[in-house]
């Protein structure tokens, strides 16, 4: 078992608040001294700096764990990977109680390769079976997390 932790800091800073028309942008800090500006996913003037929203966060740590399970994999397989670049697209909707959640992240991944072992599309399949399998994130999520064609 592991616990992971992340530092998140908003300050009104002198709106209203009550007008609703605060600023959304806010920090998140991780561990290695890595800031972040998040924010809404709300156009202009909620969000008010260029910024990641948490949806947009929750998308790229899912395509990030699957991908990280990927290499490991296709090392152990005796393949040399030379890029990986992922455009993944988190999609939300209601599901059946009405409830607004994610229901399908897709991974887009293009993968480029080298050596003399390079994989087959059976091998790149089996690879992203045994990652998705893995993913602790991906597995977290309610929602379904696919590989796009």
């Amino acid at each position: 078992m592991s616990s992971h932790t992340a530092t998140i800091a908003w300050e009104r800073a002198g709106a209203v608040f009550t007008d609703g028309k605060y600023a959304r942008t806010h920090q998140a800090s991780f561990d290695g001294g890595v800031n972040l500006a998040v924010t809404t996913a709300l156009p202009l003037p909620s969000n008010t700096v260029p910024a990641a929203d948490p949806e947009e966060m929750v998308v790229a740590a899912t395509a990030s764990c699957h991908m990280m399970f990927f290499l490991a994999f296709a090392k152990q397989a005796g393949f040399i990977v030379d890029s990986y670049q992922d455009v993944p697209v988190g999609t939300l909707g209601k599901d059946e109680a009405g409830v607004e959640r994610f229901v399908e992240v897709v991974l887009n991944p293009k993968i480029s390769w080298s050596g003399e072992n390079v994989p087959g599309a059976a091998d790149i399949d089996l690879l992203h079976h045994k990652a998705h399998k893995a993913c602790y994130i991906g597995n977290s999520l309610a929602c379904p997390v696919r590989i796009g064609q």
